[in-house]
């Protein structure tokens, strides 16, 4: 199993959002979650994400597992602090 952290630096979090991080997700064969403490959501599921309240400058972890898992971690939690 794969495990990046990341930083959210976005101010706001929304449906467009959430949706977006699935789009990224989905480029991927491996299994994403992403975790805040205890809270863990599918990265792969709309309603997964919608659960989630990300927090400006809060640090998330994205755990990958599957043959691109190093490659789906590093790429989505990068692609998540972009937003």
């Amino acid at each position: 199993m794969e495990r990046t952290e990341f930083v959210y630096h976005k101010k706001t979090y929304n449906a467009y959002d959430a949706q977006q991080i699935v789009f990224e997700a989905s480029k991927y064969k491996s299994e994403l979650i992403i975790q805040d403490g205890n809270k863990r959501a599918n990265a792969k599921s709309i309603v997964g994400l919608l659960s989630m309240r990300f927090l400006p400058d809060d640090e998330y972890t994205v755990l990958a597992e599957g043959q691109d898992a190093k490659q789906a971690a590093t790429g989505l939690a990068s692609f998540i602090a972009r937003l």
